[in-house]
Order: structure tokens, then sequence, then C-alpha cells
């Protein structure tokens, strides 16, 4: 059983709160993971270079601003990349948005991380799932080393409308904790087991959950360390989506189209991964 673990930050209470708790957990246990951060939750473009680290948080008292936060991530020898300038806003607009909105908030976020933690990030997530056709010429174009932007079974070059992109696509395979909470019949109580039972099916390049550390890095820790000790049990192991990356040949790689699907607990609708494209 092999797990790829990525992390998503798209709040400052995550950044400050969230991943000093996820670090420390992920230390004890030697699980090394790809956190990707939305890097402006000012609202007005700017970074946050400046939030001071005693700023009190709604769930407790932050442990270290963003940058320290970011700086912490890559000197615990975790993989980081961005997730998007404003997490709020991409997750609202990105599915719709044009070239010129898509480009902006991209150059944003590059900026932003690079003066945060000073080189530009050669990864990106698409917060919420939320995808278009510019986003997927931008990250070829820019040479990202690989994307996370939708759901699917195993990684590929993603295809939307007239563009193929050769950044591979690694998508993230498994039901969130937020959405298997949302499911009457499964609930927190059952997640686990939920969770523990999908990840077993075998999938080629193994599987890739998606926590955010807001949930699994606050409200829900326990849980993620719950998962955890379940992953490494019976000889499982768990990495960095990097680490699937280095795996490809990407000669080999297939074009998949990029569709939009249904996922329970969610309302709205996700990128997928979908139909081979013949090539």
């Amino acid at each position: 059983m092999r797990i790829a673990l990525k992390i998503d930050v798209s709040t400052l209470n995550a950044a400050t709160v969230g991943v000093p708790r996820l670090l420390k957990l992920f230390g004890e246990y030697q699980v090394t993971a790809s956190f990707f951060f939305a890097v402006d939750f000012s609202g007005r473009g700017k970074g946050l270079l400046g939030k001071a680290a005693s700023l009190l948080a709604k769930t407790g008292k932050a442990e270290m601003s963003l940058q320290e936060s970011m700086l912490a991530v890559a000197d615990a020898g975790h993989e980081i990349g961005l997730l998007a300038n404003d997490a709020d806003a991409w997750c609202k607009q990105a599915a719709f948005a044009d070239a010129d909105w898509t480009s902006h908030q991209l150059a944003l976020g590059m900026e932003n991380f690079e003066e945060l933690l000073g080189h530009a990030p050669n990864r990106f997530a698409a917060p919420c799932w939320q995808v278009n056709a510019h986003l997927l010429r931008m990250e070829e174009r820019l040479e990202f080393r690989y994307a996370s932007d939708v759901r699917g079974k195993y990684p590929f070059f993603p295809s939307l409308h007239d563009v193929v992109s050769r950044c591979p696509q690694i998508p993230t395979t498994l039901p969130t904790l937020s959405e298997l909470m949302l499911q009457p019949e499964i609930g927190l109580e059952k997640a686990h087991e939920y969770l523990y039972a999908e990840s077993r099916r075998v999938l080629p390049f193994g599987h890739v959950y998606t926590a955010s550390a807001d949930q699994e890095g606050i409200a829900h820790l326990e849980f993620m360390e719950k998962m955890l000790i379940m992953w490494k049990g019976q000889e499982g192991s768990l990495r960095t989506l990097g680490e699937i990356r280095r795996e490809l040949d990407l000669e080999q790689l297939p074009v998949h189209q990029v569709g939009w699907a249904e996922v329970p607990g969610r309302r709205e609708h996700l990128a997928s991964q979908s139909l081979k494209v013949e090539t």
C-alpha cells in the first residue's frame, strides 16, 4: 500500500496553527508529504510577509508566521508548492476565468511565494480542484515539474478544450475527510474505516490523499494520526507526490481529457480525469 500525502494550506489559520501541528506529527512518524500553500490572505493582492507570529487564531494561538511556516516545511524535508495566491478567490472564479485573470492570479501567487520562501515554485495544485485550459497551458509554459489539479486514478497529461499540456497531472485518488463527514452513512466515526478500505484498492502508482491543514491539522489531528498508523502498518509506505513524479516515464504517459464530475459530499463539480485521447 503506497499513499502519497498532499496537504492543502488554504487559510492563514491553517498555515500558522495547522502546519506546525502536522510537522510535529509527521516528524514523530517519520513521514514526508507535499505541502501546497496559498500565499495571500489579505484580500488586497499583497503578501503576508509582515504577519506576526503572535497572531491569535480562532482555534489556537499561532506558533509561527506564514513565512516561518513555509520555511519550516522546507527545512523539515517536505515538498512545498503553490496552492494559489488567494485560495478562496480561486475556488469561486477559476473554472470560468479567462486567460488574463488566470495569468494574473498565477503571477501574483508566484511573486508572493518567492518573496516568502526565496525561490519560485515549480509545482502547483488548484484549490477545490477548479481548473481551466489557460491554467494547463501556463503550467507547461512555466515548466512546472508536475501539477495536482484534478481528481482521478493515475498520472496523465491533461487535455481541455484545445489545450494539451505536457505538465504531468498527479491526481487526488481518495475522498477527502470533509467529503466523508458530509455523507450520513459514513460521518467522522466511520471515515477512517472507509478511507482505509478505499486506499486498499490497487492503482498503478498508488493513491494520493489530500488533507487540509485546517481539518487534519487542527480540528481532526487525531484522525490524521490514526490514518498514518493504519497506512504505515502491514508494510505500507507514505511518500510525496514528487516520488510519484520520479517514477513516471513521460514518453509513455497517456493523454486524458479533463472533465467535470460530481463527488459525494461536494456541491460543486470537480475537475476530473476522463477519457483517454487517441494520439
